[in-house]
């Protein structure tokens, strides 16, 4: 049996930390044997369904962030906790994971994610960042509208500019940009 890895999937697995998925195999040429074969020696390891490393041991916080966009599908990104973890908002790795996917399409509940859609999606999304995840601005207000007191969503705004991340002028120009915002008043 081939269990040869094609190249560009190997170039794709760099791009995403180590992280696969299934389509992303038999899109590069593997047949579904060979992938069965890497999964059943331990080569790879699932991180979810049908989301694989290409590698044995622990798997890092970015692969562990690349199989929750990976898993939720196309124009999927990270979005609040979870972009304020790469964006640097937060000092610490959040418990669920966040994504938002635009408001078009639906997913189903997957255990460990918390799905937003937002029908912003397309200008939200950071231009090139990677992961894929949202905008700064557009990360801090996502957290404002969570924040159950002004006082922790004016902190979201004071650390987001007091750590240099963006600036008052960029975060009203994220707002004016957006229709509905909690504490947009406050």
């Amino acid at each position: 049996m081939a269990t040869d890895i094609p190249e560009s999937l190997f170039g794709l697995a760099r791009v995403q930390a180590g992280v696969i998925t299934s389509r992303q195999a038999l899109e590069a040429g593997m047949t579904r044997a060979a992938l069965a074969w890497q999964l059943r020696s331990s080569r790879w390891q699932p991180l979810r369904r049908g989301v694989y490393t290409l590698f044995s041991g622990e798997p890092s916080r970015e692969a562990v962030l690349w199989a929750a966009v990976l898993r939720t599908g196309p124009d999927a990104m990270l979005s609040h906790e979870s972009a304020a973890e790469l964006g640097r908002l937060i000092d610490r790795p959040s418990g669920a994971l966040h994504l938002t996917v635009p408001a078009s399409r639906r997913v189903r509940p997957v255990p460990g994610l918390v799905i937003h859609t937002s029908i912003y999606a397309s200008q939200i999304r950071h231009p090139s960042l990677l992961p894929p995840r949202t905008r700064v601005e557009d990360t801090v207000l996502d957290l404002v509208g969570l924040s159950d007191t002004f006082d922790n969503a004016c902190g979201w705004v004071t650390r987001a500019c007091g750590r240099g991340l963006t600036t008052q002028e960029r975060l009203r120009a994220a707002m004016a940009a957006r229709s509905r915002l909690r504490w947009r008043e406050g």
